[in-house]
């Protein structure tokens, strides 16, 4: 009985400890579960884990598809105060249900794998927003081929926030991706309004999409909660669907994010 005590403290004092801590270390920030990337950073020095799962279910005129992103996850690490890399990766899982067939097809496995950095651009500053730069790309081969995407492909973004007040904040993304199938590249965007219920529980609703290449735009919303369990370690939960032909229906999302203390 004391060994398994010893073993469970053990495992809880990574979490435990950011209860006990100073207020002078600032409040763990995360690019999770919005779909925009904040401006702010990992502190030097310091890894942050984010991860989750995200279920998404998708119909169209010849199929149903039924996805599952287990560990969907990004670690992220402070090179310096202003300047973070990342790292991103998850397991797959998809059922094909065709409404013409009654055989159904799942595959899974390893997706794609993506590495990025943000660094900083300006602070806010009356009417000019926090500012930051985001950079990922995504890797061919790396994972199972039917997540993986046939070509390496960047993603590039500009962050910004405006804190409106103590408890409401204005974040948005602007940006250009390609989808690592061809040599089409569109535009990106994002923006949602954030607010503070109490000191630890934060709300968000967010519209998203793209705006593809001789396609027709495809926009999505979603709403979420976060939960600050302490200065390291915060839980979330987010839904959203599609409002755009073509556009995965609807999804649902769990997940946390620890700051890993130093």
């Amino acid at each position: 009985m004391k060994k398994f005590t010893g073993i469970l403290i053990s495992l809880l004092l990574p979490f435990l400890q950011g209860f006990t801590q100073s207020d002078s270390i600032p409040p763990i920030s995360t690019d999770r579960p919005t779909q925009s990337s904040s401006p702010y950073f990992v502190p030097k020095g310091a890894f942050q884990l984010e991860t989750g799962f995200i279920y998404t279910d998708r119909t169209d005129d010849y199929d149903e598809r039924q996805m599952l992103s287990i560990a969907n996850s990004n670690l992220r690490y402070g090179i310096f105060e202003n300047f973070e890399v990342s790292v991103m990766g998850s397991y797959e899982s998809m059922t094909i249900i065709p409404k013409d067939d009654a055989n159904d097809t799942t595959v899974s496995g390893m997706g794609g794998v993506s590495a990025g950095f943000k660094t900083f651009v300006c602070k806010e500053k009356g009417i000019r927003p926090e500012i930051a730069i985001v950079g990922v790309i995504s890797f061919r081969h790396l994972g199972n081929e039917n997540f993986a995407p046939t070509f390496s492909y960047p993603l590039g973004k500009l962050v910004a926030m405006h804190n409106l007040s103590k408890r409401m904040q204005l974040g948005y993304n602007i940006g250009f991706s390609y989808n690592g199938e061809d040599a089409d590249g569109f535009f990106v965007y994002s923006g949602y309004l954030g607010y503070y219920i109490t000191k630890r529980l934060w709300s968000f609703a967010e519209a998203y999409g793209k705006f593809d290449h001789g396609n027709f735009p495809k926009h999505r919303v979603d709403l979420g909660f976060t939960y600050m369990l302490s200065r390291n370690f915060q839980l979330d939960i987010s839904a959203g669907k599609g409002i755009s032909s073509l556009v995965s229906r609807a999804f649902v999302s769990a997940g946390l994010s620890w700051r890993i203390p130093r």
